[in-house]
C-alpha cells in the first residue's frame, strides 16, 4: 500500500493552475507547495491493495478524485498517510486523512518533510498548530530557521510528544492551537465532569522534558482565519508580542 500511495503522491504529483492559485490564496508560497509535495488526487491504474482504503474511498480513491492532497511522512522520510480536502467553490468543506498501519507508532504531522528534519535536529524552535492552513501562514512570519508542524486536529498525542522529546534538543516548542474552547483545553488541560484531570499539550511536553510555551494571540479563531481576513499584516499584528 505504501508503494501504491507513493506512485500517486510523489511520482504522479501535479497541480492545476487553479489549484495552485487556491493554495497561494490560503497563505502558501510556491516553495511551501513544493516542499510539502501538494498534489491533486489522480486515479491509479491499479486498485488499492488495502481493503479499508477501498471501502472508504473507492477502489482507486475514486471519491477523492481532484481533491488537494498533502502527503504525510515519518521522521525517516517514509510516506505514512495523507490529508485530502475539497477546495472548489460549491464542494463544501470535506477533509479526510488516511493513515498506513505504521502511522500508529509514528507522529502524524503535516509539514514533517525530509527537509525539515535537519532543521529540527539542528536546534530550531518548532511551532505547533492544528491544521494545514494554519501552518502555511505561520511559516511566513516565524524566524526563517524555525519549523511549523500541524497535528491535524487539536490533540498532541504521545507519539507527537515522543518525537519532540527525541529531536527538539536545543530548541523550544511553541503551542499555537485555536482560540476556541477545544483549542484552549487541549493546550492547557482541563478537568472533566467526573473530576478527572485531562492533560493538555503543555503538561504533556513538560512531563517528557521538552521546553515549551503557550502562544496566545488575537484577531481570529486561528492563524488561518486571521490570514483570510487580513493577510500577512494582520497575522504579524496578531503575533507581534512574540515574534
Amino acid at each position: 500500500m505504501q508503494n501504491w500511495l507513493g506512485e500517486i503522491l510523489t511520482e504522479g504529483r501535479h497541480l492545476t493552475e487553479e489549484a495552485e492559485g487556491y493554495l497561494l490564496g490560503r497563505g502558501m508560497t510556491p516553495e511551501t507547495i513544493k516542499r510539502l509535495g501538494m498534489t491533486l488526487w489522480t486515479l491509479h491504474d491499479d486498485p488499492a491493495p488495502d481493503a479499508t482504503f477501498r471501502e472508504r474511498y473507492g477502489s482507486r480513491g475514486d471519491y477523492m478524485k481532484g481533491r488537494i492532497v498533502c502527503p504525510c511522512y515519518s521522521p525517516r522520510g517514509e510516506i505514512i498517510g495523507f490529508e485530502a480536502r475539497t477546495w472548489r467553490m460549491g464542494d463544501g468543506k470535506k477533509i479526510t486523512d488516511f493513515r498506513l498501519p505504521h502511522a500508529a507508532w509514528n507522529p502524524f504531522f503535516l509539514g514533517l518533510t525530509p527537509g525539515t528534519m535537519h532543521r529540527i535536529w539542528s536546534g530550531c524552535d518548532v511551532w505547533i498548530v492544528e491544521g494545514l492552513f494554519d501552518m502555511a501562514p505561520m511559516e511566513r512570519i516565524i524566524p526563517s530557521r524555525d519549523v511549523v508542524l500541524a497535528t491535524v486536529r487539536a490533540k498532541l498525542s504521545w507519539a507527537h510528544a515522543e518525537f519532540l522529546r527525541r529531536y527538539v534538543r536545543r530548541g523550544r516548542v511553541n503551542l499555537v492551537y485555536d482560540n476556541d474552547e477545544t483549542g484552549r483545553k487541549q493546550t492547557t488541560g482541563w478537568t472533566d465532569e467526573h473530576g478527572k484531570r485531562r492533560w493538555g499539550a503543555l503538561e504533556v511536553l513538560q512531563r517528557v522534558g521538552v521546553e515549551n510555551r503557550d502562544i496566545p494571540y488575537r484577531g481570529g479563531k486561528d492563524p488561518g482565519e486571521i490570514w483570510d481576513q487580513g493577510g500577512e499584516p494582520a497575522l504579524r499584528d496578531a503575533f507581534s508580542h512574540v515574534i
